[in-house]
C-alpha cells in the first residue's frame, strides 16, 4: 500500500506472535528512489524477508540498496538473512546490534517452538553490515533519508528514518498508534524521544506496530506516557502497594488501544519500580515530583 509517493507499507497483522500469524506482526516499509530502494525492518523470518523482496520487485525494478533494521525485536530481524544473501547490507544502530547479539539466539528458539521449525527455516542471527551511533542523513536512493536517533527511546538503539520528499516518519518501536507502548526495553526518557520525532512536522507515520498515522499520533503517545506517570504517581502518593497496582493502575481513556490488557499493568509496574528507585536515590523525591 502506498502511504506517500514513493513510500510503501506492508501492514503487519493484528495480535500476538502466533501459528495463524505467521509472526508478521509488524509493519514494513520502503522508499523508491531514483537510484533504488531502502527497505525498513526486515521482518520476522527468512521467509517473510523473502516476501518482502517480492513486494518490492512489484513496485519496481531499481535495486534494494539496503536494510536498515528500526530496532532489535525479534519480529523485524530474522528476514535480514534474506537480504544478505542477496548481497544487500543491513544497518543498524550500535547498541541495537549488540542487544540482538546478547539474546537473539534465544528469540529464534522461542520463535521455532511457536512458529515450527519449516516457518523459521533458515532465519538467523545476522551482523550488520553497517552499525550507526548517531542521527545522520541518508543519501543512497536519490532521495535524502534522515535516521533519526534519539539517545533513549523504546529500546537500546531504536532509530527512525525520515523520508525528507514526502515528510514521511517511518518511526519502528519508537511509536505506536492506537496501541499501548511496550516499555519492557525502554532505555531511559522515551518522551524525549517523541518529542524529538514530532519536531519533524511529519504528515504521515508508520509505526511498526499499529495503523498509519501523523505526528499527531505522537502527541497522544505522550499523552499515554504523561497520564501512566500521573496515576502511578497518585498511587504511590496515596500507600497502594506492588501487590495492589493491577486493580487500580488502570487507565480507561486507552482501554480501547491494542494490547491494553497485556501491557498496560507492566508498564505500571515499571514505572512503579522506577519511582520507588527515585525515592530510594533521593531522599527528598516526593511521590507528587515536588520538593518542599
Amino acid at each position: 500500500m502506498a502511504v506517500a509517493p514513493g513510500v510503501f507499507i506492508l501492514m503487519g497483522r493484528d495480535g500476538d506472535i502466533s501459528p495463524d500469524n505467521l509472526g508478521r506482526i509488524a509493519n514494513i516499509a520502503f522508499v523508491v528512489g531514483p537510484r533504488g530502494v531502502v527497505v525498513v525492518d526486515s521482518g520476522v523470518s527468512l521467509r517473510q524477508g523473502e516476501t518482502i523482496i517480492a513486494a518490492v520487485r512489484q513496485v519496481t525494478r531499481r535495486p534494494i540498496r539496503l536494510v536498515v533494521m528500526t530496532h532489535a525485536s525479534r519480529e523485524v530481524v530474522f528476514g535480514a538473512a534474506a537480504f544478505q544473501a542477496r548481497g544487500i547490507p543491513v544497518w543498524m544502530h550500535a547498541d541495537a546490534a549488540a542487544l540482538m547479539a546478547s539474546r537473539c539466539d534465544t528469540c529464534l528458539t522461542g520463535l521455532a517452538e511457536t512458529l515450527g521449525a519449516q516457518a523459521m527455516a533458515g532465519s538467523r542471527v545476522v551482523v550488520p553490515d553497517h552499525v550507526v551511533a548517531g542521527t545522520l542523513l541518508l543519501d543512497v536512493i536519490g532521495r535524502p533519508l534522515m535516521l533519526i536517533a534519539p539517545a533513549h527511546g523504546s529500546a537500546p538503539g531504536a532509530i527512525a528514518a525520515f523520508d525528507v520528499a514526502t515528510r514521511t516518519l517511518i518511526a519502528g518501536s519508537l511509536v505506536s498508534v492506537e496501541r499501548v507502548p511496550d516499555m519492557r526495553d525502554a532505555s531511559g526518557p522515551w518522551r524525549g524521544a517523541l518529542a524529538m520525532l514530532a519536531s519533524t512536522r511529519c504528515l504521515h507515520l508508520i509505526p511498526a506496530y499499529g495503523r498509519v498515522g501523523s505526528c499527531a499520533d505522537i502527541d497522544a503517545m505522550d499523552h499515554y506516557f504523561a497520564a501512566l506517570e500521573q496515576r502511578v504517581r497518585e498511587l504511590l502518593a496515596a500507600g497502594v502497594g506492588l501487590a495492589e497496582l493491577p486493580v487500580r493502575c488502570d487507565l480507561p481513556e486507552f482501554s480501547g488501544w491494542g494490547g491494553y490488557a497485556a501491557l498496560h499493568v507492566r508498564n505500571a509496574n515499571r514505572e512503579y519500580l522506577r519511582m520507588e528507585r527515585a525515592a530510594f536515590d533521593d531522599p527528598d523525591w516526593k511521590p507528587t515530583g515536588l520538593k518542599d
